[in-house]
């Protein structure tokens, strides 16, 4: 799964480095910084804290296309 960010921030590396995030940008599911954001938000949630994640899935709407095109009666579909 790829992560978006969903504002500019910077945030620090496991390794101390300082990290600059723009908006948009994409992060892999294993990065450090997805993986604290999700802890922290879902500490926040445990908490009764409300808190805007810092990266966001990032959905290709690939994987419902072909289930809605199968699911579709032949003769529903144009030129049928």
């Amino acid at each position: 799964m790829t992560w978006i960010a969903q504002d500019n921030f910077v945030g620090e590396s496991a390794e101390g480095a300082w990290v600059t995030v723009t908006k948009g940008q994409p992060f892999p599911d294993n990065h450090p910084l997805v993986a604290l954001d999700r802890a922290a938000a879902e500490a926040a949630a445990k908490g009764g804290v409300t808190r805007t994640p810092l990266f966001a899935p990032l959905d290709f709407g690939e994987a419902d296309e072909p289930a809605k095109a199968a699911a579709k009666p032949a003769a529903s579909r144009k030129g049928a």
